[in-house]
């Protein structure tokens, strides 16, 4: 595996607002050369995940960053619920991103998350009585499908 980090608009996001501290959609697009609407999807999206938060003076909107928001790249931060893959693309699906953008975003989520991933596979396996070596098949199996 490579030590590349891919870096994605949404890591271009999250750096402007944490530099800016407040910025406004129509700004944020204007400086990240993206359009409005791609901006406020990702914005939607991580105002729903909790990273940033949103308020409008007059009919402008502003994005800000949640006080969790600092855990962002932080595995912790999403160590507290692991999102299926279903789940992850119904959620992302529903901002009418495209599909490689989704994808992208989703091997990312992984990469980022391959521990407690893994650490809650095992545990809800183990409590099923599961014997270990039939996991570790079922941890091959799944990790195919998380790919």
């Amino acid at each position: 595996m490579s030590d590349t980090i891919l870096k994605t608009s949404a890591d271009d996001l999250f750096e402007l607002v944490k530099a800016r501290k407040k910025i406004s959609i129509e700004d944020a697009s204007r400086l990240l050369k993206i359009t409005p609407e791609v901006v406020q999807s990702l914005v939607d999206f991580l105002v729903e995940e909790k990273v940033f938060g949103i308020e409008y003076k007059f009919t402008t909107p502003y994005v800000y960053l949640q006080k969790t928001g600092e855990n962002f790249n932080n595995q912790k931060k999403f160590a507290k619920k692991i999102v299926s893959k279903d789940e992850f693309f119904q959620k992302s699906g529903k901002w009418g991103m495209a599909h490689e953008k989704v994808n992208e975003l989703w091997k990312r989520y992984v990469q980022e998350n391959l521990e407690s991933i893994k650490e809650v596979f095992y545990i809800k396996a183990n409590s099923r009585n599961i014997p270990k070596e039939k996991i570790d098949i079922l941890w091959k199996k799944y990790w195919d499908y998380l790919q």
